[in-house]
């Protein structure tokens, strides 16, 4: 390695945590977290999950988009009542450990999949958290052109076109003062996020009911496509069997909408003062609040369409609707209303995009490369990749939308069938802090050369039969493979069950050492009022569970108490 990369290298590492004597590279962000750090009770959740589950740009977008499909509103909003109540159990399940224990995300991911193999499912989420942070971005910029443009008109007058059409120069520079805006609420802590979350929720909560009133007053009821969903949208309505299978694809898309946050629940509920915590929150929230503003959303764009009919498509996404009011009322009155419910939106964007996808991937980024990462390192690293991932390209239509997001529940569903099967039924909800923290091949988390291939065998099974429906989805939209296209609509819940059958039948047949091992002393000062108990050294834990890392302890007296390692 060259030499000034090297110097480089070295004066940006992170200060290492030498209080616990573990040999992986542990910071302040990594390690489990100290009880001055808990500081989340069940109303900071509910103001997380109002911000970041549904009180924003991708909330209010879920109903309409799934029209697209070919339901009708009712059928729509029935499919979003079945999906989100089910989310909301799922994301319990996914938050238990983080609660529990007060880890993130990758390192029960290390649990799951090994000291090394944990880099896959990791590099998977780091780039959905890319993917999220660049959309959300560009949803917020588009927000944040509403609200210019409200106090100066001439900014609609930046219209050049840019990047082949998809966006102009309004677009992109909205687009750019939005993530440099993000910047300086990288700065602050996770803990310190509960607060903004209440405002947030509560200013934008109050918008999004505030537009409903407005919408079904003006237009003196439910608006067209409530009335004609085909006549207003130009979309078939589905019938029969189509329109089961319809059904069953906007469940699984609403699903995949909201996939990678049920993924990684952990990187919050680490922060839950107590297990319980998450719970309700999550229970009601979940649901409740993407059930309201996905309605909201359907019956705005219904009424927008009786409104603005010269407009020639739907307006789904709210800064579209917001915008469409801007030009056709045009008076004072409305842009005032528009400036203001657009300044909401952006604050919900916020929320999306530093919350629930930069601090995310800043803690992911953390775990992966914990001797340069810090959670702030990496969400700044995070929103700046926006730009390499040209979120202008990702989303042009509703469908678009939909084949998207629906993709990730063909690797999601997977990873999460493996995951419970290995924490709830295999491991009975248990974890040894100090072993996820110990890179050694004696760690109870090494398996076989670092990876736990039973894990790596049924996420493979759980992926393949969904391939090449995705495939079909991708580059055939509009065709029917017979077969691979019915089990692609069934993705999530298919790979789950699928994964998650053949890891249980695996360690039937090949157990897993040390299933329900854990720490007989509280190393990091996870559980107690202490920081760290001082005096701890690593060791190697026996496969019954016993603890031998005192400085007096000799090497014979590790090397017998070590876990034998798979060949």
């Amino acid at each position: 390695m060259p030499k000034p990369l090297t110097q480089f290298l070295r004066r940006i590492e992170v200060n290492r945590d030498t209080d616990t004597d573990v040999n992986a590279y542990v910071n302040k962000d990594t390690r489990p977290l100290p009880p001055s750090r808990r500081n989340y009770g069940p109303w900071s959740f509910v103001g997380l999950w109002m911000v970041t589950g549904s009180f924003n740009v991708g909330g209010w977008t879920t109903g309409s988009s799934v029209i697209s499909l070919g339901l009708n509103v009712w059928q729509s909003m029935l499919a979003i009542v079945i999906a989100h109540t089910f989310v909301g159990f799922v994301c319990i399940a996914g938050g238990h450990p983080g609660a529990k224990w007060h880890i993130g995300f990758p390192y029960w991911m290390k649990q799951v999949w090994g000291t090394w193999g944990y880099l896959f499912p990791m590099t998977v989420r780091v780039f959905l958290s890319f993917v999220w942070t660049s959309t959300n971005t560009w949803y917020g910029g588009q927000c944040l052109k509403v609200f210019l443009t409200c106090l100066w008109p001439s900014y609609a007058n930046l219209s050049t076109e840019l990047a082949n059409g998809t966006m102009n120069t309004g677009d992109f520079t909205a687009f750019i003062l939005f993530i440099f805006s993000c910047l300086p609420l990288m700065w602050f802590s996770p803990e310190k996020y509960r607060k903004p979350f209440l405002l947030a929720s509560t200013i934008v909560g109050t918008t999004v009911f505030a537009l409903l009133i407005w919408s079904i007053k003006l237009a003196g009821g439910g608006g067209a496509l409530l009335a004609d969903v085909s006549g207003v949208s130009g979309i078939k309505p589905a019938k029969g069997g189509a329109l089961g299978w319809a059904f069953v694809a906007a469940v699984m898309a609403n699903i995949g909408g909201i996939a990678t946050h049920m993924f990684s629940q952990s990187d919050y509920t680490r922060y839950a003062r107590k297990p319980g915590d998450q719970v309700l929150a999550q229970l009601v929230m979940v649901p409740l609040g993407t059930i309201m503003v996905a309605c909201v959303g359907i019956v705005c764009t219904s009424c927008a369409a009786q409104l603005y009919p010269e407009v020639d498509r739907l307006l789904w996404q709210p800064y579209a609707f917001l915008d469409a009011v801007r030009r056709y009322e045009d008076n004072s009155g409305a842009r005032a209303g528009v400036a203001f419910a657009s300044l909401a939106f952006i604050f919900s964007q916020y929320g999306m995009v530093v919350a629930s996808n930069a601090v995310v991937a800043g803690i992911d980024l953390a775990a992966l490369l914990p001797r340069w990462f810090t959670i702030r390192r990496g969400g700044y690293f995070t929103i700046a990749f926006a730009f390499i991932m040209q979120p202008w390209q990702l989303y042009n239509s509703a469908t678009n939308f939909l084949t998207v997001v629906g993709s990730f529940n063909v690797f999601l569903g997977p990873f999460m069938g493996i995951m419970f099967a290995d924490y709830f039924l295999i491991r009975k909800c248990t974890m040894k802090l100090t072993d996820l923290f110990d890179e050694s091949p004696t760690t109870l988390y090494w398996y076989t050369r670092g990876w736990n291939w039973r894990a790596a065998i049924a996420w493979t099974m759980g992926v393949w039969p969904l391939m090449p429906g995705l495939v079909q989805r991708g580059m055939a939209p509009t065709e029917f493979w017979p077969g691979w296209t019915r089990l692609y609509q069934l993705s999530w819940f298919l790979g789950c069950i699928v994964s998650g059958s053949v890891y249980l039948l695996l360690d039937r047949f090949w157990p897993l050492l040390g299933k329900t091992c854990v720490d007989d002393v509280d190393f990091f000062g996870t559980f107690g009022d202490v920081d760290v108990l001082p005096g701890v050294e690593v060791g190697l834990a026996g496969a019954l569970g016993e603890r031998v890392r005192t400085r007096g302890s000799t090497e014979k007296d590790l090397e017998a108490h070590s876990y034998p390692v798979e060949q």
